[in-house]
């Protein structure tokens, strides 16, 4: 079942109200004729606004949720390159940002993830860069909606370091699956986007001590309006066991990471004359030993394709490796259009 048939049956039972009368009489149809020309005359100004406002370009007006097929927000261009690329057999869309930074600085470099890099040599400088795509697997009859597989790709490259030939220092994989929802609906004065659901597996890849991983389920959800664009995800670990080794290949490798990394997170989006600025904050929700950490993209447009990218991250879980240390990066390059 959809699960925004509650918010349906929610519309439908608060805008519909029924007045059924009958009678017989041709002199009670008389009766009636003239008082509904009389009604039509006395109409108030009160039942008239609310009629003018549920005619109004399709909107049902309901105090809270509306029926919105009409109202622009910040993320339709999005959304409708998406439903386009799902007629293209041969598309991939976008899932989470892809971009180049050819050059960025880090504060405090994690050596763990490659036995070459040493205290003593590894750079400051490296390159960072992001493949992310999502492909449908099982799509509703409406054509958005469905079960998708995403992979986001993560790396860190040593580019500048020639003493230690220019190793990747960690990559980290994200795949999952996900249940996408879109809805033509109006919280508060917001739109509302999409709704996802699903699985996600993060590691880095590597054994033995140098192992990062982790599983997750997750919801998330999107909504905007004309200007700005908001999103929210939260999520449950997977317990796993303890290890009785560090060694051990089963186990959990990183027992404490959502007091580092974080439980739940928060997207702003805001485009302001030709730049776009976003934000993404992530917290572990934990008053006494608060962590978390916040990135911040600047954007601007040099092609119909391409923007400019600046990028800004401060706080722990920069990379797997660096869950439980905290970073400050900074990297100027190239991403594909985003929003």
């Amino acid at each position: 079942m959809s699960v925004l048939k509650p918010f349906l049956l929610l519309a439908a039972f608060a805008a519909c109200t029924t007045v059924c009368a009958q009678e017989t009489s041709a002199d009670v149809e008389s009766t009636q004729a003239k008082q509904a020309e009389s009604s039509v005359e006395k109409t108030s100004p009160l039942e008239e606004e609310n009629r003018t406002s549920q005619d109004e370009d399709g909107i049902e007006v309901i105090d809270i949720i509306k029926r919105d097929t009409i109202t622009e927000s910040a993320l339709d261009n999005r959304l409708e390159g998406d439903k386009e690329a799902l007629d293209n057999v041969f598309a991939i869309t976008q899932h989470r940002q892809n971009y180049l930074l050819p050059i960025t600085y880090v504060s405090n470099p994690n050596t763990s993830g490659n036995e070459d890099l040493t205290d003593e040599n590894v750079d400051n400088k490296e390159a960072k860069f992001q493949v992310s795509a999502k492909l449908p697997l099982y799509l509703e009859n409406t054509g958005f909606d469905g079960v998708y597989f995403g992979f986001t790709l993560t790396s860190f490259w040593q580019l500048y370091n020639s003493e230690a030939s220019k190793p990747f220092r960690e990559t980290n994989y994200e795949p999952e699956i996900f249940w996408q929802e879109t809805a033509d609906y109006s919280v508060l004065g917001y739109k509302f986007n999409t709704f996802q659901v699903g699985f996600n597996h993060m590691s880095n890849g590597q054994s033995g001590l140098k192992s990062r991983s982790w599983n997750r389920l997750f919801a998330s959800i999107v909504f905007s309006d004309n200007d700005d664009i908001y999103y929210l995800k939260t999520w449950y670990r997977i317990p796993e066991d303890e290890k009785e080794d560090p060694l051990d290949p089963t186990g959990d490798d990183n027992p404490d990471i959502e007091d580092y990394y974080g439980r739940m997170e928060f997207g702003y989006g805001r485009k302001i004359g030709a730049f776009k600025v976003l934000a993404l904050l992530r917290n572990n929700l934990d008053f006494d030993e608060n962590r978390g950490s916040i990135q911040l993209d600047l954007t601007y447009p040099i092609s119909d394709r391409y923007e400019i990218l600046l990028q800004y991250f401060n706080g722990y879980g920069d990379s797997l490796i660096d869950y439980n240390r905290s970073q400050e990066r900074i990297g100027l390059g190239f991403q594909l259009l985003f929003l």
